[in-house]
């Protein structure tokens, strides 16, 4: 019975909404194509079918995908300014093409301020919000529409908490929101961005699965959480792809999958940045019943940009708030935005797609010069003249009275605080960890433990093994053992290093845009990476010490074989901690990358092979080498024994040229300026292993980035 009452339901919704699409299609008479055009979307609701069943309620009725009701966000007056700096200088100036001709009714020139003898520079401020108003209730979608640059994805911003604004105010149900409640409110968000950003060696099950595991309510058993995966993937039409990797995906599955990873989230709002994008006409079609069926079914606040939607697509929202320059031309129903442009002399003409009237009216083309070409100039005009008709002062007066303002049942208002009556995080910091561990060990095998890299390894360990090819313990062979281990710590060490700070960035990007909406601790990441990611990155340095220790003969004792390759497995995560220090305090790639290049080459010098008499002004940076310390180690293990001396003059000083006697094992050491015990050696490069990573992990927590906002 609950099944099929559920089916009514749905089809209820498509006949309404395809009574609409009939009746509000086209701006006044419909022409012969546009008729075609309504056809193939209202075929394509028909085609979406029952995949429309977003709920999953359970016997006991509890809550579904979805459960969570909506609040009423209402904004006023809210702008933001952005400050451009231009290096403008006397004698050289910062850019070689010629200064713009101005006009003469052109503002002043901004002021400027010195920064050195013939050079000044000069500070733009722009305003990207300039005094926006508006509101979006439970159980209604709001489209934010406009041209490219005219603050949809600004205003999602800062509606979802994640960037600040210089004036306005923000209520959440009629309340004037405080730090504290935005705060809370925005792990209750579902912000869908337009960079689809995942590890793409993860199948599109997986990545819909560990979220699910990590944000639905922690009272759910695994088996409903996976029955929530199937359903959404069913519902985003995503069987085909469900378990191939994402990087193998399509552009518009990619998009998909990151609306789906948001959703899993059990929203009280709902934002997305151009969810369309790269979806064909059905899938947008369908993408947008689904949302309208959580606002509707569900009391979701749905807030969505879009760019130019179709008739059908337009007619569908609830609300419309189009943006220009920064600032409102049109707050209000879309079928009523159509008088209001016939109010100010700008009619749609019969038959032709409201949203693109609109498009035509506030795009304009830089190419266009304004003085000189009509056209050009009636575009201007008709922008400028919409921006100066609307009215905001009214629409902000209503939203400070709190006209219809309902307040939300997901919220308790006491004493003009909202306190959402949630936990931080849905998951255990236990169950963070296992799934984080069980994510990142997948992800990592799959990138890091490829065919190509075990070829690699192999490959390398073979060389190097045949270079060295079967060694004998004697004086002229000292020298050459040794340069075998500090190439062995330098090409690993090098590799870890770089092969961090390489993958880090993308995977911080994903860190910050997870940890936005809550998803779990920082700690439970880090503890997950680093136990997770060591056998993958430990196997290829073991596979390599197990070719190239044994062809170059370096000690036929196998316990200094298994101590020598443990000294190299602990430079290695000596390395990628570094590699993470480095990534995580230096935001910018190319810096990062300079900064790695420079400290890993001077480190790499001062590790004990290359330079004995150092300035007494460096001479301390060799302490911080991890090259030294398992460098030192590995000598001493190797070293182990007395040395026959055989004539070839390497150790002079200790054999004096004769074939004839030994130099023990202290005596090479001390040659080859070994320090410390194989323990403390051991010991520090422990503390390599571990300093540096709590140093990324204290960097990652203090720097907030564009997604975690402030």
């Amino acid at each position: 019975e609950a099944h099929l009452s559920e089916r009514e339901t749905l089809h209820q919704g498509h006949s309404d909404i395809k009574t609409e699409y009939i009746n509000h299609a086209m701006c006044g008479a419909t022409s012969q194509s546009s008729t075609t055009n309504m056809k193939m979307e209202e075929t394509a609701l028909e085609s979406f079918g029952d995949n429309g069943n977003y709920t999953n309620d359970d016997e006991n009725g509890s809550e579904g995908f979805g459960g969570k009701n909506g609040v009423h966000l209402s904004w006023s007056g809210i702008s933001k300014l952005v400050v451009v700096k231009e290096i403008n200088a006397g004698i050289m100036r910062s850019s070689i093409s010629a200064p713009s001709n101005k006009k003469k009714d052109a503002p002043p020139a901004p002021r400027k301020s010195r920064l050195s003898l013939g050079s000044t520079k000069e500070v733009v401020t722009k305003a990207i919000l300039k005094d926006v108003s508006a509101s979006a209730e439970p159980g209604k979608i709001l489209a934010l529409m406009g041209p490219s640059g005219s603050g949809k994805t600004s205003l999602l911003d800062v509606l979802a908490g994640r960037n600040p604004y210089d004036s306005g105010v923000i209520r959440i149900d009629g309340q004037v929101a405080t730090g504290g409640m935005m705060k809370q409110l925005k792990r209750k968000i579902a912000y869908v961005k337009q960079q689809d950003i995942f590890f793409n060696h993860l199948t599109v099950r997986d990545q819909l699965t560990y979220t699910a595991l990590l944000r639905l309510p922690s009272k759910w058993s695994k088996d409903r959480k996976h029955a929530e995966v199937d359903n959404l993937i069913t519902l985003l039409r995503l069987q085909k792809c469900a378990d191939s990797p994402i990087m193998l995906v399509s552009g518009g599955e990619k998009k998909r999958v990151n609306i789906g990873t948001e959703l899993l989230t059990d929203p009280s709002v709902i934002m997305l940045d151009e969810p369309t994008s790269g979806l064909d006409s059905t899938s947008a079609v369908a993408l947008l019943k689904m949302l309208k069926g959580l606002a509707k079914e569900q009391g979701k606040t749905v807030i969505t940009s879009i760019h130019q939607p179709s008739s059908a697509v337009f007619r569908s929202f609830d609300s419309l708030l189009m943006l220009a320059d920064g600032c409102v031309v049109y707050f209000g129903n879309p079928v009523d935005s159509l008088q209001y442009l016939k109010q100010q002399n700008y009619e749609c003409p019969g038959g032709y797609n409201a949203a693109d009237h609109w498009m035509d009216l506030l795009v304009t083309d830089s190419a266009i010069d304004e003085d000189t070409t009509s056209q050009g100039s009636e575009l201007f005009e008709a922008k400028r003249k919409l921006i100066e008709a609307w009215d905001g002062e009214v629409v902000a007066d209503e939203i400070e009275n709190g006209v219809h303002v309902k307040a939300s049942p997901s919220t308790d208002v006491e004493d003009g605080t909202t306190e959402i009556q949630e936990k931080k995080y849905n998951a255990s910091w236990m169950t963070q960890f296992y799934v984080l561990t069980h994510r990142s060990l997948k992800n990592s095998r799959s990138a890091v433990f490829t065919s190509m890299n075990i070829i690699k390894a192999v490959g390398v360990g073979a060389v190097t093994g045949l270079i060295w090819f079967q060694m004998q313990n004697t004086e002229r062979t000292v020298l050459d053992r040794s340069a075998y281990f500090f190439f062995t710590m330098s090409y690993w060490v090098f590799d870890a290093m770089f092969l961090a700070l390489m993958t880090f960035p993308q995977e911080r990007a994903i860190i910050f845009k997870e940890r936005a909406s809550g998803a779990y601790h920082l700690s439970a990441y880090f503890m997950a990476k680093t136990i997770s990611e060591a056998p993958t990155r430990l196997s290829l340095p073991i596979f390599y010490m197990i070719i190239s220790y044994w062809l170059a003969n370096i000690n036929n004792r196998f316990v200094v074989f298994l101590g020598t390759t443990f000294c190299t497995m602990l430079s290695v995560m000596a390395g990628e901690s570094l590699g993470l220090l480095v990534g995580a305090s230096v935001m910018d790639f190319d810096k990062a990358m300079t900064v790695m290049v420079v400290v890993s080459l001077a480190l790499l010098l001062v590790g004990g092979f290359f330079v004995e008499n150092m300035p007494s002004f460096i001479k301390w940076v060799k302490y911080l080498s991890p090259f030294k310390y398992s460098f030192d180690a590995s000598q001493q293990m190797v070293f182990d024994r007395d040395v026959p001396c055989d004539g070839s003059g390497v150790l002079e000083l200790i054999c004096g040229g004769n074939s004839e006697g030994f130099a023990t094992s202290e005596q090479v050491n001390e040659f080859l300026g070994v320090q410390g015990s194989i323990g403390f050696n051991i010991g520090i490069l422990i503390l390599m292993f571990i300093l540096p990573r709590y140093g990324a992990y204290w960097f990652l927590n203090r720097k907030k980035g564009g997604e975690r906002g402030t």
